[in-house]
């Protein structure tokens, strides 16, 4: 073949078939160069991460490699696609993931399917939902599944969505905005100040009335909605960064040559620092995160860069991003084997430096475009020109107060708190440290999570809202997973925690990890069973001691609904054949051989309208990261 090329290049050659041979290497070459690029930025990790921002009572959460297992989780904790959520009875939570919120009643039973740059899914398997949708660029997807229907959030609002414990019944409830049911039989419109429900495990249609319900939970999702409308005394930071509405009550901002606005924390003691009141954990793909104890300890630490400026640690955001890109921690990593007898009795420490401004961000997981590289590093006065391989000789904070933290690795594996487990590094002892081209690898089990309280009793059972088969007729809704057995065996249950939020790891279950992804491939076998309940209430689990009281909020106001009047039904399309056979019944048991329902696929969102303070202007396009200015002050 090398000949063959040879001769083809000689003058006078005329050989045609050699021409095009060369042509079409040419031409192929070319195409792959131009595919290598959006390629490389396809497997780039999400830029939009979840964070707990309230919640009272019990909240535990199962990952995605670890289905059966669930975790005790507190505020700040990273919560990305894939991850289940579970709220306990008289409980709460609040989730921001920066272009809205959700929120979550007691005794709910919530999956993240999807949440990146573009797409925002969940998969409400029972129980009370609020999702609150503040930003939807044309092109964005914002979607809601339930057992036995699809939702699509065509426009900015407030939604509501309760599940019935037998998963029979969806109720959709519009404050604001518009959605759209997706049903077996064609799609239903639910306009403002409009209720759909939608009963059956197949339902054909859903009944629309006019008028709302109101209850506690929705007077608590109206407080929680006012912090994140109120005015700001300045634009430092745009609303799509998750963790902004903490800051202007927890500090105070200054200007600073050559870094701009720089944010200060009120309220910590004189020797604080950065990156010590937390611990380490394993998030998705990114490996160790940091999990700030502090109720404003999320923007700061997974955003931005940190400098001691005037003898004091300050925040410095960076200029105007209007979705900025999260880090799990913006550190540098050092120490290991080679520098433990210095500072221990010769067990392996690793320490970590907060990056300073100018000093360049590397992913520490290998998966970051060159697009990528520029949103983690253009903000903060970073040459994103030239990408180094290696770290800086010397990191600019190792010599501020408590710029370098340390901690033996069995505790950082183990997450352990930092604050009770770091070792004491002296100035020399931090210029000798070893600087390392990768951070340590954290336990990926349950292990310990570290939250401030302890649990009250044993987790629930973990939810089994996957498909044991493809979905035949596809779209955008359908669940995939690998077979399952005949017999689905009972939901691992973990032990009752002792200590501080210890958790025995639970005996592994035959049963698959749950899959929600979007326009997942269908497995190779055969589907032959269809969505598998979780255990009913009357099998699930009995507290080793009474629930917790409820919350103050949870106190309900009167029913109030509008009178029903006659709701305009939007003509169906042509009905889909759906499989005849039904959904198993929610019991323990063995679960009949059934398909899924076909679903209608969703339409294009539509964007908001024009002049509507929810849309989000050219200029402030998250990919237009050199272009973004913050609005005028």
């Amino acid at each position: 073949m090398t000949r063959f090329i040879a001769d083809s290049l000689r003058p006078g050659f005329r050989n045609g078939a050699a021409r095009r041979y060369l042509a079409g290497c040419f031409l192929l070459g070319l195409a792959m160069f131009l595919l290598a690029a959006p390629a490389r930025a396809d497997d780039d990790l999400p830029g939009r991460v979840g964070r707990v921002a309230d919640m009272a009572g019990e909240l535990f959460l199962s990952p995605p490699d670890a289905p059966e297992q669930w975790l005790p989780i507190g505020i700040n904790y990273p919560v990305t696609g894939g991850d289940n959520l579970w709220v306990g009875n008289d409980s709460r939570a609040e989730v921001d993931f920066g272009a809205g919120q959700f929120r979550l009643a007691g005794n709910t039973n919530l999956h993240l399917s999807r949440l990146d740059d573009r797409q925002f899914a969940l998969f409400v398997a029972q129980g009370r939902v609020s999702v609150r949708i503040r930003v939807l660029d044309a092109g964005e997807i914002a979607r809601v599944d339930t057992p036995n229907v699809q939702i699509v959030l065509t426009r900015p609002g407030l939604y509501r969505i309760d599940v019935s414990d037998d998963r029979l019944r969806t109720i959709l409830a519009v404050r604001e905005g518009e959605g759209n049911v997706l049903m077996s039989a064609g799609i239903q419109q639910v306009l403002p100040g409009q209720t759909a429900e939608a009963e059956g495990s197949e339902p054909r249609f859903a009944a629309v009335r006019n008028g709302v319900s109101i209850d506690g939970f929705d007077a608590w999702v109206g407080t929680r909605d006012r912090r994140y409308e109120r005015n700001r005394p300045n634009n430092y930071v745009s609303r799509e960064m998750v963790g902004w509405a903490d800051l202007d009550e927890h500090g105070t901002w200054a200007q600073v040559p050559e870094m701009g606005a720089v944010w200060y924390p009120t309220d910590v003691a004189p020797d604080w620092a950065p990156y010590r009141n937390g611990y380490w954990a394993q998030v998705g793909g990114w490996g160790p995160t940091w999990v700030d104890y502090a109720p404003w300890g999320y923007a700061p630490f997974h955003y931005g860069r940190w400098a001691f400026v005037g003898g004091r640690w300050g925040w410095a955001p960076g200029t105007y991003v209007a979705r900025p890109f999260w880090a799990p921690a913006l550190v540098g990593w050092t120490g290991g084997a080679a520098w433990s007898f210095s500072v221990s009795s010769g067990a392996p420490v690793y320490g970590w430096v907060p990056l300073a401004w100018g000093e360049p961000y590397r992913p520490w997981w290998g998966r970051c475009s060159h697009g990528c590289w520029q949103r983690y590093n253009r903000p903060y006065a970073v040459d994103v020109t030239v990408r180094p391989s290696a770290p800086p000789p010397r990191y600019v904070n190792v010599n501020a107060p408590g710029g370098m933290t340390a901690m033996p690795a069995t505790a950082l594996i183990e997450r352990r708190p930092v604050a009770q487990h770091m070792v004491s590094v002296s100035g020399g002892m931090a210029a000798q440290a070893p600087l390392l081209l990768a951070a340590p690898i954290v336990r990926s089990d349950v292990g310990r999570i570290p939250v401030p309280r302890a649990p009250v009793g044993a987790p629930p059972p973990a939810s089994t809202f996957y498909r044991t088969g493809s979905n035949p007729s596809g779209g955008l809704g359908s669940l995939q997973g690998a077979g399952a057995p005949t017999a689905v065996p009972p939901a691992a249950r973990p032990a009752p925690s002792s200590g501080l939020g210890g958790i025995n790891a639970a005996p592994p279950s035959s049963r698959p990890a749950p899959a929600m992804g979007m326009a997942a491939p269908a497995p190779s076998a055969p589907a032959t069973s269809g969505l598998v309940a979780p255990l009913p209430p009357s099998m699930q689990r009995t507290p080793s001691r009474p629930a917790p009281s409820a919350p103050a909020y949870v106190a309900p106001t009167p029913t109030v609904v509008a009178p029903a009047m006659p709701s305009a039904v939007r003509q169906a399309p042509a009905p889909v054949s759906a499989p005849q056979a039904g959904r198993p019944a929610p019991v323990p048991q063995a679960a009949p051989a059934a398909s899924p329902p076909a679903v209608v696929p969703a339409p294009a969102p539509t964007a908001a309208p024009a002049g509507s303070n929810l849309q989000r202007s050219e200029r402030q396009r998250p990919d237009r990261v050199d272009g973004d200015k913050p609005p005028p002050r």
